[in-house]
């Protein structure tokens, strides 16, 4: 068998530096091919903020390992359907949001790994989750499944914050700070940089550091990417198909802009010796 490498959990299994890109609305698999070439290393899809259905998260997850790029896909909520349907499709990075309690985190291990981890229905006839090869050993094809799984967890509820210690269990690989959630949920929505929200990011941070668990962040700004990765960030997910389009747009229209401009302008000022002085 010749299973498929999760290439994102090797990365911060090596204490290495990933960078990942957002989709955003985008259902173009020239885009993921893009990112790719671009040198990121993975491609969040979001199916909490987006209406992209399971099938066409199927394909842009099947683009993404074609390209050599690790999807990373986020489903709305911790539920059965959606993370047995994401993990048989492909799906080996999933990044849970707004968990509050131990107990869904415990559920969430339950649905996501084979034994001895979890229970996980068992789906290995072939398909997306096992790299469409046939499984000789269903032991040595689980075990992989187990060791080839990223579950990462976004900390956006003060009640994840309070309860961090009991959700950072065995079986989860990274963790993210959700700061837009987590200060409107402590009640100063858009000021993510308060001091309740900065709080909570050091613990997280300080958290993981101590028990080897990947640390992310979200990183709009990326005059700001050093800092976060010398706090020890390994995870920067940096801008998406929105923002690179809006930025790379609007350059090429300041560009023309100031073109016509300089263009305008020196139709208008006449050089010495021109027709004018002619006259």
């Amino acid at each position: 068998m010749i299973l498929r490498r999760n290439h994102l959990l090797e990365t911060l299994q090596d204490n290495r530096i990933a960078l990942g890109c957002s989709l955003n609305e985008s259902r173009d698999p020239g885009m993921v091919y893009a990112m790719a070439a671009a040198g990121a290393d993975t491609v969040f899809i979001d199916q909490e903020h987006n209406l992209h259905n399971t099938e066409t998260v199927f394909d842009l997850v099947a683009h993404a390992h074609a390209a050599g790029i690790t999807p990373l896909v986020r489903p709305p909520q911790i539920d059965y359907a959606w993370i047995t349907r994401l993990l048989d499709g492909g799906c080996q990075s999933l990044l849970i949001p707004h968990v509050r309690h131990p107990s869904e985190v415990e559920h969430l291990i339950d649905l996501a790994f084979y034994h001895p981890g979890g229970r996980r229905g068992v789906a290995l006839v072939g398909g997306a989750g096992v790299n469409y090869q046939e499984v000789t050993s269903a032991t040595d094809a689980m075990r992989w499944a187990n060791a080839n799984l990223l579950i990462a967890l976004i900390i956006e509820t003060p009640e994840a914050v309070e309860a961090l210690e009991e959700l950072l269990l065995p079986g989860v690989g990274l963790a993210l700070v959700g700061h837009g959630d987590l200060a409107q949920l402590y009640g100063v929505p858009g000021d993510s940089r308060h001091h309740l929200v900065l709080e909570a990011q050091e613990r997280v941070r300080a958290l993981c550091a101590e028990r080897g668990i990947a640390y992310g962040v979200f990183q709009p700004n990326p005059h700001l990417i050093a800092d976060e990765v010398a706090l020890g960030a390994q995870l920067i997910v940096h801008g998406g198909v929105f923002s690179f389009i809006r930025t790379s747009v609007g350059n090429f229209r300041r560009t023309v802009d100031e073109a016509l401009t300089a263009n305008s302008t020196s139709e208008l000022v006449q050089p010495c010796g021109g027709p004018s002085a002619h006259r």
